[in-house]
């Protein structure tokens, strides 16, 4: 996330590519990415799925996430992603919800360019002269704008709000109780 300041694109040795969704889109995209974005500087690959896409090339790189089986090793994997110091990570965003928490911790944690890949908004790099359009496609590609989503992040924005108002309530309804039990009126208790 360094070059988020920086305006320009820095020259490309190596690319590392992050696939997530249909094999078919990341297969036309590879072209793509060849012509517009890196030449032929290698471009590496990180991916949930067994076997690597078509177009890549012998010196491809490949780290699989299905490969890191507990957090410790996801760390390491991560961390060792964050040691190839790639100049570009391409970060394919769709409709898929497959490897979204890595997609995010990637983006964080790499200090190379990341360039965002959608259908509809094309290649965005997430810089500060794209940020509108990157925060329209992160909002696009995350489900934000999802009903369901919607109903649940106003849930948990009321919570603390509406929490401690009920607690408050109910504090103040048994308070009061608890004092009409325990008041004397004065009269003697005449019950055998």
């Amino acid at each position: 996330m360094r070059w988020f300041l920086r305006r320009r694109v820095p020259l490309i040795d190596r690319l590392l590519l992050v696939e997530s969704g249909p094999r078919t889109d990341v297969q036309q995209l590879v072209p793509l990415l060849r012509e517009s974005v890196c030449g032929n500087a290698p471009i590496d690959l990180f991916t949930c799925l067994p076997d690597a896409p078509s177009g890549l090339g012998d010196d491809t790189r490949t780290w699989r996430s299905y490969e890191a089986r507990n957090n410790a090793e996801r760390w390491r994997m991560l961390l060792g992603l964050r040691r190839q110091r790639h100049a570009a990570a391409a970060i394919l965003c769709g409709d898929s919800p497959l490897l979204a928490t890595w997609k995010v911790v990637l983006a964080a944690l790499l200090p190379g360019k990341i360039l965002l890949i959608d259908k509809v908004e094309g290649l965005v790099w997430l810089d500060r002269r794209h940020w509108r359009k990157a925060l329209k496609l992160g909002v696009s590609s995350s489900g934000l704008r999802n009903p369901e989503f919607i109903r649940k992040l106003a849930h948990a924005a009321f919570l603390p709000i509406g929490l401690p108002v009920l607690l408050g309530f109910a504090g103040k309804v048994h308070l009061r109780r608890l004092i009409r039990a325990t008041r004397f009126t004065g009269r003697p208790n005449t019950s055998p």
